[in-house]
């Protein structure tokens, strides 16, 4: 991928992110996997921050999701 290419992936993520839920249709497991099969070695730092950013969104919806499954210590 050149760096154009990478923008346009990055760009088409963030746009994403920002719109998904650990309810959606698609699992977060898949974001992470898209995420994972950027070619780093080619990233311009400014593509790294942009990448960060993503990924630290995927973490806090993983803990969301985590969090929402835990037993509340409530009893019935």
């Amino acid at each position: 991928m050149n760096y154009q290419e990478l923008d346009k992936e990055i760009a088409h993520l963030e746009r994403v992110f920002g719109m998904i839920s650990s309810n959606d249709r698609i699992p977060l497991s898949y974001w992470h996997n898209r995420l994972r099969n950027l070619p780093r070695p080619t990233l311009m730092p400014t593509q790294r921050e942009r990448i960060a950013r993503l990924e630290e969104t995927l973490r806090s919806l993983n803990e969301a999701d985590e969090a929402s499954l835990r037993p509340t210590g409530t009893r019935w």
